[in-house]
C-alpha cells in the first residue's frame, strides 16, 4: 500500500466523504481517506424506517457518554456520531436544513467575513440534486439527493396546521431563507433509501485509481514535524501505519473527534497537554471549548388515529414492509419528523428562536409506545450552552470525556419555556382537537414556569448536533481561520461541524456538507 499522498482526509463522514469526492475529480490528486468505522452496506444505514434501530447501534454509532450535568440533575447525555462510511449522515434523522440567514450572519459577526448566507449559497447549490419545485436557490444537479416528505401523517399535518392558526407563517420550502415558517419535511432520500454523503459522494469517485479509501482504520495521532502536520500515524488491522500527506492533512472527524485527535497530537492547551503526559507539539487554547449543542425537550399525545407506534409494530410491520418493498413508500421511507417548523417566540428576535419538529410517533415507557401518538420537539435555534471536549488520558482508546451545562442558560431556558407552551397549545388545538388528542408527556400541565423547568431538567435530552470545538475566527480560543487552516500549524486544515463559530438552526448535516465543498474548493485553490 502506498504510504505518502497529496491529500490525507480523516473520518469519511459528512465531511469527509465530500471532500474526498471533490478533491479525487481531478486524476492528479492522490487522496487518501481513512474511516475508524466500517462500510455502510447494513440494512440498518439503509432504510430510513430503521433509523431508531441504527442510532441505537454500538456498531454504527460511538455513543459517547458525557459527564454528570447538575443543571440535568445530575444526569448524563449520550452524544451521537456515526461509525462507518457516510459519518452520521449514516445514522441521523436524514432531515435537510441548510439553517437561516441569520446563522450564518452571526459566523460574519464573530469575525469570518465571507462566510454569510450568501456566501454559502452556491455550494448549497452545488451540493443539491433537489426533487421538488424549481427555484432559483434549489440546486438540480449536485450529487446528494434531497426531497420533500410528502406522505405526512395526519396528526403531524394537523400540529402544523394549528401551528399557521397561532401566527406561525406557512414555509413550504424552508430552505430557501426564511426568517421563520412552518413546512414539511426535507430529507436527503432517493427512491425511498437513505442518501448519505458516503452514497452521494463515494459511490462513484471509489472507482478512481487516484482515491484510496480505508476503512477500519484508527487515527492515533497527526505527525508534526517542524511546525507541519505531514499527515497521520493509524492503526489499521492490528498494525500501526504512516500515512503521509505531501500537499496537506485534512481533519473530519467530527466535532467530538477531531479535538480528541489535536489533543492526543499535541494540539491544544498546554497546561492541560502537560497534567496529561503529552508533549506539546502547537499550544492552542481553544481546541475542544465552545462545544455547542441544541438541547430538547418533547411533548408527546396520545391520538385516535394509527400513527408510527402501531403501524410499525405486529402484523402491520410485516405489511408496511412489503409495501417498502414493492412501492417504497410508507413508515419504512420516513425521515425522523415530518414537520419542520422555525418558530420567532420573541417578537424583538429579528428570525427564529425555536424550533419545532413534529414526528408520528409518540415516546416513553413501553406502556406509553404500545398506543398510537406523536411528538413535538422543541429546540432553541442559538443555545447559550457552551461545553468541552477534553481527554481522560493519552490513552487514543480511551472515550473523550465531555462536559457541559446544558440548562445553565437563562435564556436558553426562556425560550425553552415560549416554545413549549406554543408546542402545547398546537398540540391542544390541533390533534386534541380533530383526533381526540391527549398530551401525556408532560403527564400534567404544569402549573407555571417552575413546573415546566423541573420537567426540563428530568427529560432535557439533544438533537446531537455537536458543533464548535474548533471554532472558526481570529479570536485567542479560536482554531482555525476562514480558509480552515489551524492557526499557526501548516501543512493541515479542518473542515467539518467542529468549525462553526456556532451552531446553525436546526439540523447541520446539509451546512457540514456545504462547508467540505467550500473546503474542496479552497484546499484545491492553495495547494494545486
Amino acid at each position: 500500500m502506498r504510504k505518502t499522498w497529496d491529500y490525507v482526509i480523516i473520518g469519511a463522514g459528512s465531511a469527509g466523504a465530500t471532500l474526498a469526492g471533490r478533491l479525487a475529480q481531478n486524476s492528479d490528486r492522490r487522496v487518501l481517506l481513512i474511516e475508524a468505522g466500517g462500510g455502510d452496506l447494513s440494512p440498518l444505514i439503509r432504510i430510513p424506517g430503521l433509523v431508531e434501530t441504527v442510532i441505537g447501534s454500538r456498531a454504527l454509532n460511538w455513543g459517547y457518554e458525557g459527564e454528570p450535568d447538575a443543571t440535568l440533575g445530575g444526569r448524563g447525555l449520550t452524544w451521537a456520531a456515526g461509525r462507518a462510511l457516510g459519518g452520521s449522515s449514516s445514522i441521523n434523522g436524514m432531515v435537510y436544513g441548510r439553517g437561516l440567514p441569520a446563522d450564518y450572519a452571526r459566523w460574519v459577526d464573530a469575525g469570518n467575513p465571507g462566510w454569510g448566507w450568501d456566501d454559502m449559497l452556491p455550494y448549497f447549490r452545488r451540493m443539491e440534486h433537489w426533487t421538488g419545485p424549481p427555484d432559483p436557490a434549489r440546486g438540480r444537479e449536485g450529487p446528494l439527493w434531497v426531497r420533500r416528505f410528502e406522505d405526512t401523517d395526519g396528526a403531524c399535518a394537523d400540529v402544523m396546521d394549528a401551528l399557521i392558526r397561532q401566527g406561525v407563517p406557512s414555509a413550504p420550502d424552508y430552505a430557501v431563507g426564511i426568517t421563520d415558517g412552518v413546512g414539511l419535511t426535507q430529507a436527503t432520500q432517493k427512491n425511498g433509501l437513505r442518501h448519505s454523503a458516503a452514497n452521494a459522494y463515494l459511490e462513484t469517485a471509489r472507482g478512481r485509481p487516484n482515491l484510496t479509501v480505508r476503512t477500519r482504520t484508527t487515527a492515533l495521532n497527526l505527525i508534526i514535524e517542524k511546525g507541519r502536520c505531514v499527515g497521520v500515524r493509524a492503526v489499521r488491522r492490528g498494525r500501526v501505519e504512516e500515512f503521509r500527506a505531501e500537499r496537506e492533512t485534512i481533519l473530519c472527524a467530527g466535532a467530538i473527534a477531531s479535538p480528541k485527535l489535536l489533543w492526543l497530537s499535541g494540539v491544544g492547551p498546554a497546561e492541560d497537554l502537560h497534567c496529561l503526559g503529552i508533549p506539546v507539539k502547537h499550544a492552542l487554547a481553544g481546541v475542544g471549548r465552545n462545544l455547542n449543542d441544541h438541547v430538547n425537550i418533547k411533548l408527546s399525545a396520545f391520538v385516535n388515529h394509527r400513527t408510527y407506534n402501531t403501524r410499525r409494530a405486529g402484523l402491520s410491520a410485516l405489511a408496511e414492509g412489503l409495501r417498502f418493498v414493492a412501492i417504497r413508500s410508507g413508515p419504512a421511507t420516513s425521515p425522523a419528523n415530518h414537520v419542520q417548523a422555525f418558530v420567532r417566540t420573541d417578537a424583538e428576535s429579528p428570525a427564529a428562536d425555536v424550533q419545532l419538529q413534529v414526528m408520528p410517533i409518540g415516546f416513553g415507557t413501553p406502556e406509553e409506545m404500545a398506543r398510537d401518538g406523536l411528538t413535538v420537539v422543541v429546540s432553541p435555534c442559538h443555545p447559550e450552552a457552551r461545553g468541552r471536549v477534553t481527554l481522560r488520558s493519552d490513552d487514543p482508546r480511551a472515550a473523550p470525556q465531555i462536559s457541559m451545562a446544558m440548562l445553565e442558560s437563562r435564556r436558553d431556558q426562556e425560550r425553552l419555556l415560549r416554545g413549549c407552551k406554543l408546542a402545547y397549545r398546537a398540540l391542544q388545538e390541533g390533534p386534541g382537537r380533530t383526533m381526540g388528542g391527549r398530551i401525556y408527556a408532560p403527564a400534567e400541565a404544569p402549573r407555571d414556569d417552575a413546573a415546566w423547568l423541573t420537567f426540563f431538567r428530568e427529560t432535557a435530552a439533544l438533537n446531537w448536533h455537536p458543533t464548535s470545538t474548533c471554532r472558526m475566527g481570529p479570536g485567542a480560543h479560536d482554531v482555525v481561520d476562514g480558509q480552515l487552516r489551524i492557526h499557526g500549524l501548516e501543512g493541515i486544515s479542518i473542515a467539518d461541524a467542529s468549525v462553526m463559530p456556532c451552531v446553525t438552526s436546526g439540523n447541520t448535516n446539509a451546512p457540514v456538507i456545504a462547508i467540505a465543498e467550500r473546503a474542496a474548493e479552497t484546499i484545491a485553490a492553495r495547494t494545486g
